[in-house]
């Protein structure tokens, strides 16, 4: 199992912080937002996260010369977002006590 893995992503300014978009995920991408730009690095590998966590079917990255960028991502930054897929897992597992009545 692969567990280093990246993924291109777009940031732009918004009126409140930063939008951000994953291209690779969904029909037409995945969005989020930011309050600030570390915060909108943090809300995109979060996303990234999260639509990995439960597959080990990974959607191939698309390289950052052929990422399409919206008419409305004025200003656009775009990156890679790496991800450790299994650190993820083990930073958002969570413990459940089954009680018995």
């Amino acid at each position: 199992m692969q567990n280093l893995l990246a993924y291109p992503v777009i940031i732009w300014p918004a009126e409140n912080g930063y939008n951000v978009l994953v291209p690779d995920f969904g029909k037409n991408g995945l969005a989020t937002q930011g309050t600030d730009l570390d915060n909108a690095i943090y809300m995109a590998n979060d996303l990234i996260g999260c639509m990995l966590a439960d597959t080990t079917d990974y959607p191939e990255a698309t390289p950052l010369d052929k990422v399409v960028i919206p008419h409305e991502a004025k200003n656009a930054i775009t990156t890679m977002i790496p991800i450790n897929i299994k650190e993820y897992g083990y930073q958002t597992a969570k413990t459940v006590k089954k009680i018995d009545y």
